[in-house]
């Protein structure tokens, strides 16, 4: 019985080829469409994520409770060896980076401007980042008395590898203090705000300009597994007693808010193509299955009064109306996945690069990736929607009586 009805049904769907053509188009097309912009969204969120973690911060840091600013603790604490040393030997732990973050004056003989200096230890600070991978020109830092800059403030410096340039900032006791550093490398990220407002020095330069002593303002941690990080944060903060030792753990969500806000807009963007999606899709096989009950309204009074019920006659209906969208979900499955799947292997050119990339770099070319549970909850919503579209002419042809059926012309 069920078999028979199935086979009907696919059958009375392509009676009007053409109506059933369109709307299956309508389907197949617009699945294809969230698909692909299921899975641009999510691979722009994952790189963004990567990239923030990988270059600018990482996944937790150790700050001062004092520090009132995340992105740039202004308050140091001591005793960072023994901090380190705990969390080094913590098996989530890949790598440990201690860092001075501060604001200060970069000049050159031609220009000068205010920016923010990432102090770190060189060695520590490469296997923890990838800031070392995008120096354009010369080398990353390696010993004390040198100095990394991003592309746009060589540009505005007018500055080369080899040169010196200085560094002022104001010290712990309020003095304005400076020192003369060599340009090792210059760097370019991509991102139009790093690589014109940051540059990266050795701790041991930073402390004796602050006279900060050996004292820090944060403690980088890169972890193995980013989907276990709330587990590893609360295990790290009991280790090295957090609170009792005046400090602070933050996780990349707490420093990089701004992520979090672009990802809740890409999101309600998508919340809203998938809206339409799904508009249009209930619109198409709801329009088309009303034509066909309005075309076979004899069809169905005749089946009546061979013996059929009314409730047989509407299943066929619904049955019909889920056939066609299962047929639109194959297909438009098919040719979804199939897309990604090209630009998976060669990429996909961003044409807005610059624009994306004002505050995080975004390289040239995105290569997306599957998101398989928004496909899953795409598929699923596809199959309701058929379904929801189905209910109303099924309804309807429930409610005929077989005698008004045969009268209708």
């Amino acid at each position: 019985m069920i078999l028979a009805l199935i086979k009907l049904a696919i059958r009375n769907v392509f009676r009007n080829r053409r109506r059933s053509g369109l709307t299956l188009a309508s389907v197949i097309i617009g699945l294809a469409a969230l698909f692909f912009i299921q899975s641009l969204i999510k691979s722009l969120q994952a790189d963004m994520v990567e990239r923030a973690i990988s270059v600018f911060n990482s996944h937790i840091q150790v700050q001062s409770a004092k520090s009132d600013d995340p992105k740039v603790p202004e308050a140091s604490f001591s005793g960072a060896a023994r901090i380190e040393e705990i969390l080094r030997r913590d098996p989530d732990v890949l790598a440990v980076s201690k860092r001075i973050l501060f604001t200060g004056l970069i000049a050159s003989p031609l220009n000068s401007m205010g920016v923010g200096i990432f102090s770190v230890d060189p060695k520590d600070e490469t296997q923890l980042s990838t800031i070392s991978s995008y120096v354009k020109k010369g080398e990353f830092i390696k010993d004390n008395g040198t100095i990394a800059i991003g592309a746009r403030i060589a540009k505005n410096l007018d500055a080369r590898v080899g040169e010196k340039i200085v560094i002022m900032a104001q010290s712990r006791d309020g003095a304005f203090e400076g020192k003369a550093l060599r340009v090792a490398g210059i760097y370019e990220t991509g991102s139009y705000t790093w690589d014109a407002s940051m540059v990266y020095m050795t701790l041991q330069d930073a402390q004796a300009i602050l006279a900060w002593g050996g004292d820090i303002s944060s403690i980088a941690v890169k972890i193995r597994d980013a989907s276990a990080l709330e587990r590893v944060e609360e295990r790290l903060g009991k280790a090295i007693a957090v609170k009792e030792n005046g400090l602070k753990m933050l996780t990349w969500k707490d420093v990089s808010s701004e992520i979090i806000h672009i990802q809740e807009f890409q999101d309600s963007v998508l919340i809203l193509v998938i809206s339409v999606v799904f508009v249009i899709v209930a619109l198409g096989i709801l329009n088309t299955m009303l034509m066909s009950l309005f075309e076979r309204i004899r069809e169905f009074g005749l089946m009546m009064a061979l013996g059929a019920k009314r409730k047989h006659v509407a299943v066929l209906l619904l049955a019909e109306s889920i056939c066609m969208g299962s047929i639109g979900l194959f297909w438009g499955a098919a040719w979804g996945l199939s897309i990604i799947s090209v630009f998976h292997f060669i990429g996909l050119p961003l044409p807005l690069g610059e624009a994306l990339s004002y505050f995080l770099p975004f390289e040239k070319t995105l290569y997306l990736r599957f998101a398989w549970g928004s496909h899953a909850w795409a598929v699923l919503c596809v199959i309701l929607v058929s379904m929801a579209a189905g209910i109303i002419p099924a309804i309807r042809v429930s409610r005929l009586r077989a005698a008004e059926a045969l009268r209708h012309v």
